[in-house]
C-alpha cells in the first residue's frame, strides 16, 4: 500500500533520530542552494534550518544541498540561478540593477526607517515583512522581473539596521566629507553624496580587502558584517545610528524549471521552510550583530555616537530623498506607476513597524510563524511561477 506524504512526514523525524534510512516511494529529489556567503555565516546557519525543514515538510522527498561560497558567488548568482548552475540562489537584486528594478525601488524605501523609532532592535525583521508582502502579493510587475530571469522570487529577510564600519571616527557631517563609503544600494549612496562622500559599489566578498588597504574609508552595513565577513578584524571605528535603514534587497530565487517540476505540494512545503529561513536569517543577523558589536567593542573598536547636526541631516536627507525615488526609477528604467507603487508600500511599511513594535517573540520560530501566516501562506502555489 503506498505510503502517504504526510505520514512520511511524522515517520521522518522517528527514523533520522534512529539513523535509519527511510524508504521513499519514488526518487527524492534533492535542490542545490548556492549561498554566496561563507561557512557559519547567518545565511549558512538559516540555509541548513531549510534544509531540515524542507525535508521534513516533504518527508524527505525534496530535500537541500548547500553550497557555501562555492558553486556561485553573490556576483554570479543571477545568471548562475537562470542557466541551472544552482536550484536555488541567494540573489541580491541592487548587484543587478537593471534585472529587478521594481524589487530594488522597494528596498530602497527602507530609509523610511530611519525616521520611525518604533520596533528599535526590529527593523531588519519588520522591512524583511515589508519586502515579502509587497513583492508576493501587491506588486507583479516585480514578480514578473524575477520570471523575465528564468527564477521566482521567494523573501529572504533582512538585516538589523545600517551603520558605519570605519577605519577613522566620524562623528559630524563635516567628518564624511572626502570619505569613501563603500554602499550596497542606491539609497545609501545618494546619502554618501549628500554629506560630500564619494560612494564605491563592491561585492560583499571584496569588502576586506578594500577596507585592509585602503581603497575605502568605511563600509555601510550592518553589524554582523563584522562577522560573516570577517570585518572586525580591520574595521577600527563604528559610527551607530546612521544613516540607518536596513538590507532587504534579497531573494531566495528558485529556477524556474525547479519550481515548475515541484508538485503543489510540495512547492507549499518549500514555502513552509522558506518562512524559517526568512526567520531564522533575520533573527541571526539580529543576534549575530550584537554579539559580534560586542566583541568589536571589548576588543578596542572605537563606538561613536553621531552628533545631533547630523542625525538631524540624515533624517532630513530621507524626507527629501523619497519623492526623488520615484522620479529615478521612471527617468531609469521607465517604470510605470512609480508613486503609486510606493503609496501601496507605505502602509505595508506602518503595518509590519507595528507588527513587530507589538509582537511578543521569544525566537525565530515565533517571527517564522508570522511571516507564514502574513505572507507565505497565501500565495497561490497553483499560479505562481506558471
Amino acid at each position: 500500500m503506498p505510503v502517504s506524504p504526510r505520514f512520511r512526514k511524522a515517520l521522518l523525524p522517528i527514523a533520522l533520530a534512529s539513523g535509519l534510512a527511510v524508504t521513499m516511494t519514488g526518487q527524492a529529489k534533492e535542490l542545490s542552494y548556492a549561498l554566496g556567503f561563507p561557512p557559519n555565516s547567518a545565511a549558512d546557519d538559516a540555509a541548513t534550518t531549510f534544509a531540515n525543514k524542507l525535508a521534513e515538510e516533504t518527508g524527505g522527498e525534496v530535500t537541500a544541498k548547500n553550497y557555501a561560497m562555492s558553486l556561485l558567488n553573490l556576483a554570479e548568482m543571477s545568471d548562475g540561478v537562470r542557466d541551472g548552475i544552482a536550484d536555488i540562489g541567494n540573489v541580491l537584486t541592487p548587484y543587478f540593477p537593471r534585472q529587478y528594478p521594481h524589487a530594488n525601488m522597494a528596498a530602497e524605501l527602507t530609509m523610511l526607517l530611519a525616521l520611525d523609532s518604533r520596533a528599535k532592535g526590529r527593523q531588519g525583521m519588520a522591512y524583511a515583512g515589508v519586502m515579502g508582502e509587497f513583492l508576493l502579493l501587491n506588486c507583479a510587475d516585480c514578480v514578473q522581473d524575477f520570471i523575465n530571469q528564468g527564477q521566482i522570487y521567494l523573501p529572504m529577510g533582512a538585516t538589523p539596521e545600517y551603520q558605519l564600519l570605519c577605519t577613522s571616527p566620524i562623528e559630524t557631517p563635516e567628518d564624511l566629507k572626502g570619505k569613501r563609503l563603500r554602499v550596497a544600494g542606491a539609497q545609501w549612496s545618494r546619502w554618501a553624496s549628500h554629506f560630500g562622500a564619494t560612494s564605491v559599489s563592491l561585492s560583499g566578498n571584496e569588502v576586506y580587502e578594500a577596507l585592509e588597504q585602503g581603497v575605502v574609508d568605511c563600509t555601510v552595513q550592518s553589524n554582523p558584517e563584522l562577522g560573516n565577513f570577517g570585518l572586525k578584524d580591520v574595521v577600527t571605528d563604528i559610527t551607530v545610528g546612521i544613516p540607518g535603514g536596513v538590507f532587504s534587497g534579497g531573494s531566495v530565487s528558485v529556477g524556474l524549471s525547479p519550481w515548475q517540476d515541484l508538485s503543489a505540494e510540495h512547492r507549499e512545503d518549500l514555502l513552509k521552510a522558506v518562512s524559517h529561513l526568512m526567520a531564522d536569517m533575520t533573527w541571526r543577523y539580529q543576534t549575530y550583530g550584537d554579539r559580534d558589536f560586542k566583541e568589536a567593542r571589548e576588543s578596542g573598536v572605537n563606538i561613536h555616537q553621531p552628533s545631533e547636526a547630523l542625525v538631524e541631516a540624515s533624517r532630513d536627507f530621507v524626507r527629501e530623498d523619497i519623492p526623488r525615488i520615484a522620479s529615478n526609477y521612471t527617468e531609469q528604467y521607465g517604470m510605470t506607476n512609480a508613486d503609486a507603487k510606493i503609496e501601496t508600500l507605505r502602509p505595508i511599511v506602518e503595518k509590519w513597524v507595528k507588527l513587530m513594535d507589538e509582537a511578543k517573540l521569544e525566537d525565530a520560530e515565533d517571527l517564522a510563524a508570522i511571516y507564514w501566516e502574513e505572507i507565505l501562506s497565501k500565495v497561490d502555489v497553483e499560479t505562481y511561477g506558471q
